[in-house]
């Protein structure tokens, strides 16, 4: 199934979480989420958990925590 990940496409399994689609798209970016450097929001702008399920073209912004 096709999600995106800050505007860019990603070609994911069916039944994948955020952290699978964040993983395969930055591996980087996942581990800062995990350290609370950064998060993970919807189109709307609600935080949402990395292990929350993806649909069919959602759409995901990983965003720099500042402080």
């Amino acid at each position: 199934m096709k999600v995106f990940i800050n505007g860019n496409e990603i070609e994911i399994f069916v039944g994948a979480t955020i952290e699978s689609a964040i993983r395969k798209f930055d591996k980087k970016i996942l581990t800062e989420i995990k350290k609370g450097k950064s998060e993970a929001l919807d189109k709307y702008g609600n935080h949402v958990s990395i292990s929350g399920p993806l649909h069919e073209n959602s759409q995901i912004i990983i965003k720099k925590i500042t402080k």
